[in-house]
């Protein structure tokens, strides 16, 4: 029978008193310095301008909890995701561990640490110290030996975490194993196995006694409380600033962007001082750790472009830095003094940063409020976009085709305007790409088929839509966005339209998640949806089945932004086309280049994201590409057309071969 006496004398084995008083006084300055440095970060995110993060508490919280002690995101990419699970978890129970500790040999009258429950505690204890070695050396070799690309440049304080870490836990097995050596090797102490296992080398050479234990508890207590303090003035800051940060995501759909409030009003736009952005894009800036994940998933750095997402919040934080803590002058300091404007018109908004960002971090937002700073405020634009702007404005589409030709591609379809038949279940959105480009006037045509065939009552507005304005507001023209979507949810509210569909993931977004930011609240399916739906539901028949191996390319505006990844490729089974995946695909698609108004600018530097994502498709060598965007047809069209591929691949629209299939 064990004694719980005995088993209880490590607490402090043959400690003084006035160690133990140190101790306490060190660890309380360091819980403080910590604090305090917390407490300064907050100040700085309330001087950014206010926003609502605080709806529906209890789902964040729930949300938060299972990434953070679960690793759901992080866990994606398995070696680091595994490297930082064991680092997470071994810290975590240790900490516990130290707390349960401290209360048993300094609370009065409080006795709990023995018995089973104490030989439980140490197994967990020693287990939780050997992984987080483990997690740790598992960093250092990734950082020492492999170096990825993504985690450079690399920072002094990067491997000094890892070292003071490394330190903390083994002064602690060496603190354990003089104790166990010094009292005999009690047999219950096989139970801290590691710590038993240290004792015997060390008891061999003589290191046993008193004060070899006080000496390396005192260390650990020193490597203990500098990590303490290094927590605020480090990006270990993450550990308090990351969790917040996930509990104050935004529950939206990827890149949805707020408006410009008081836009006829607004004396500025955009992002003209770093205090503009609001707390939570400020905290944003602080919970970034530069894990790289985001840099490694970029489709414009893929290309070698100027834009790491990495980078550009790393700037803006030194950017806040400089502003709010140091004071510097807001006219001599702005964060274009660091970030070039090549960075920012390099992303196509494709959101794969924040799909991968484990600390959820909103870089699209922040990169479209400069936009409008350099589009609104300083005229300071590609010299494409000039006419882009213009087409929009006189034409209300990008191509600067006369907006009294919108409807001409439906001629002979006998399609019904609203207009003249009053209402209608659902309105058919036709989209910029739908009513002038040549090919995509194929897939509208496909889809018209289709909806005929499952006898829906649809209408089009024929020459009374205009550009959804996705393009302008992604480009930072928040002023044509605004007067498009004003105007486009006037006549959508006056003919009283619940229900849209749209071919085209750019308006299917566009209309979705920001029309209500204007009172324009409708239903909107996009067609890959709907013909699911009329599959599933028998109000389409297949009169034949399609042959061939297709590859299906994810659009990020229809996949990340809006997570529909399933439907396009029931879709492609049911027809009987043999599916092959991509490497990157669903989550972890690979962008086609024409996010972000991306379409509508030369791409000068590096290779093109079209060509590259051309590139993977051919690797899986299919007889077709199907995709479910007109832009991304464009884009795989130019593609194959430089590859010499277009005669070869199929490139078709999911509606086109489904009409091939019901006809």
């Amino acid at each position: 029978m064990i004694n719980p006496q005995e088993i209880t004398r490590h607490v402090y084995w043959n400690i003084p008193l006035l160690f133990k008083i140190l101790v306490y006084v060190g660890g309380l300055g360091a819980i403080a310095l910590a604090a305090w440095a917390v407490y300064q970060r907050l100040q700085i995110w309330k001087k950014g301008r206010d926003e609502e993060r605080k709806d529906n508490l209890k789902e964040r919280f729930i949300f938060a909890a299972k990434n953070i002690f679960l690793h759901t995101r992080i866990l994606k990419d398995q070696y680091p995701g595994i490297m930082h699970l064991a680092i997470f978890w071994g810290f975590l129970v240790l900490f516990i561990g130290t707390i349960l500790v401290a209360i048993e040999a300094d609370v009065p009258f409080v006795h709990f640490y023995y018995g089973v429950f104490y030989l439980l505690v140490s197994l967990a204890l020693d287990m939780a110290g050997l992984v987080l070695v483990i997690g740790v050396c598992m960093a250092l070799y990734r950082r020492l030996k492999e170096k990825p690309d993504r985690l450079q440049p690399e920072k002094t304080e990067d491997n000094l975490i890892l070292y003071l870490l490394l330190a903390v836990a083994l002064t602690g097995f060496l603190t354990e194993a003089v104790r166990i050596a010094a009292q005999g090797f009690p047999r219950f102490e096989l139970y801290s196995p590691v710590g038993f296992l240290l004792a015997i080398p060390l008891n061999i050479i003589g290191v046993n006694g008193t004060l070899a234990h006080r000496l390396f508890w005192l260390i650990h207590m020193v490597c203990s409380f500098a990590f303490i303090v290094y927590i605020g003035y480090s990006k270990l800051l993450h550990i308090a600033v990351t969790p917040a940060n996930i509990v104050f995501r935004d529950r939206r759909s990827y890149g949805v962007v707020d408006p410009i409030l008081d836009m006829e009003e607004a004396e500025s736009f955009g992002l003209t001082k770093i205090e503009e952005l609001s707390w939570k894009q400020l905290m944003d800036l602080d919970a970034c750790m530069r894990c790289g994940r985001c840099q490694e998933a970029c489709p414009a750095h893929n290309t070698d472009k100027p834009l790491s997402p990495k980078n550009l919040i790393q700037d803006l934080k030194e950017h806040m830095n400089e502003r709010l803590v140091q004071s510097k002058d807001p006219e001599e300091y702005t964060p274009y003094q660091k970030i070039s404007d090549d960075v920012l018109w390099a992303c196509t908004t494709c959101a794969a940063c924040m799909e991968e960002c484990p600390a959820y971090i909103e870089h699209i937002d922040k990169i479209i409020e400069m936009r409008r700073y350099l589009s609104l405020m300083e005229g300071r634009i590609p010299e494409e976009l000039n006419q882009t702007f213009r087409n929009m404005e006189n034409n209300y589409n990008p191509w600067g085709v006369g907006f009294a030709n919108r409807a001409d591609w439906a001629e002979g379809l006998d399609i019904p305007i609203l207009s003249e038949k009053g209402s209608a279940e659902y309105l058919l959105w036709v989209g910029c790409a739908g009513a002038y480009d040549d090919r995509y006037k194929k897939v509208l045509k496909a889809l018209v088929e289709i909806l005929r065939a499952a006898n829906l009552d649809f209408a089009i507005l024929g020459t009374e839509e205009k550009c959804c304005g996705d393009w302008a507001r992604r480009l930072g023209n928040e002023y044509l966005f605004w007067m498009m979507a004003t105007e486009n949810v006037e006549i959508l509210n006056g003919y009283g339209v619940k229900k849209i569909i749209t071919a085209c993931p750019h308006g299917y977004h566009t209309l979705k998640n920001e029309y209500p930011q204007f009172s324009g609240n409708y239903q909107v399916v996009h067609h890959t949806q709907l013909i699911a739906q009329l599959l599933e539901e028998g109000k389409i028949s297949l009169k034949k089945t399609l042959e061939g191996t297709f590859t299906y390319h994810d659009s990020c505006y229809l996949g990340r932004h809006n997570h529909v990844y399933d439907e396009p490729r029931k879709i492609l089974q049911r027809l009987g086309l043999s599916l092959k995946e991509m490497e990157k695909t669903r989550e972890k698609g690979f962008c086609c280049g024409a996010g972000g108004g991306r379409m509508w600018l030369e791409e000068k530097i590096g290779t093109r994201i079209n060509y590259a994502r051309c590139d993977q498709a051919l690797a899986v060598e299919p007889q077709g590409i199907a995709t479910a965007c007109p832009f991304c047809l464009t884009m795989f069209d130019d593609g194959l057309k430089a590859k010499d591929k277009i005669e070869e691949i199929q490139l078709k629209d999911i509606a086109e071969l489904v009409a091939e299939a019901i006809k």
